[in-house]
Order: structure tokens, then C-alpha cells, then sequence
């Protein structure tokens, strides 16, 4: 039984280690549909539960977001740099500009 679990764990990671890399590789833009559970099934000879799981891992880091009915779709991810020595420069401060506004490049600040 505790075999059994290794390999599926093993699947999935590797399933979700395949579409992580697609995605970041520019093969899946943002906005784009990733393969869905049939499609994971049926490429990687996996049962369902594992298509989901793996599909589900790339949920839970952030990188895609599921769309009831519609499928799994890349988020639109820009990662926020953060510049230790730059932002908390006299010029950073010295402007007028919270660490918050420098580090995001003035992207708004969106709560999901």
C-alpha cells in the first residue's frame, strides 16, 4: 500500500513538474487552457485522481487558476522582486515612495 502511494506521489509531481516547466517556458501564456484531467489521463496513462492532483498542485503555487466548467487556465503571474539594498534607499524614501509602490512597479494591489 505505502508503494502504491510512492507512485502516484511520484506521477502527479512529475505531471505538474511537466506543465510547471510548459508554463514557465512560455508554451502556455497567460490566460491560456492547460490540458485537463481527460487529456493528463489519456497522455500520461494515470488514473483521474492523479490528473487532478497534479493539476491541483499547480493551484495551490499560484501559477494557474481553475475556472468552474471551463477548465485550468495560467494565471497572469508577475512575481513580486524584491530589492533589499534598493528599497530602502534614501532615493526610494527620499521620493516619497512606500517600499510597497517600488517593489510592485505600480501594480495595483489585488486581493483574491
Amino acid at each position: 500500500m505505502a508503494a502504491d502511494n510512492q507512485a502516484r506521489e511520484v506521477k502527479f509531481r512529475r505531471i505538474a513538474g511537466d506543465l510547471r516547466r510548459a508554463i514557465r517556458g512560455g508554451e502556455y501564456a497567460p490566460g491560456d487552457r492547460i490540458p485537463g484531467e481527460n487529456a493528463l489521463m489519456a497522455e500520461y496513462g494515470v488514473a483521474r485522481m492523479t490528473a487532478r492532483q497534479a493539476l491541483g498542485v499547480l493551484v495551490d503555487e499560484g501559477l494557474t487558476e481553475p475556472r468552474k466548467g471551463k477548465g485550468v487556465f495560467v494565471r497572469d503571474v508577475r512575481p513580486t522582486v524584491r530589492r533589499v539594498v534598493q528599497r530602502l534607499s534614501r532615493e526610494q524614501w527620499g521620493a516619497g515612495r512606500s517600499v510597497w509602490e517600488s517593489e510592485t512597479e505600480g501594480r495595483d494591489l489585488v486581493v483574491d
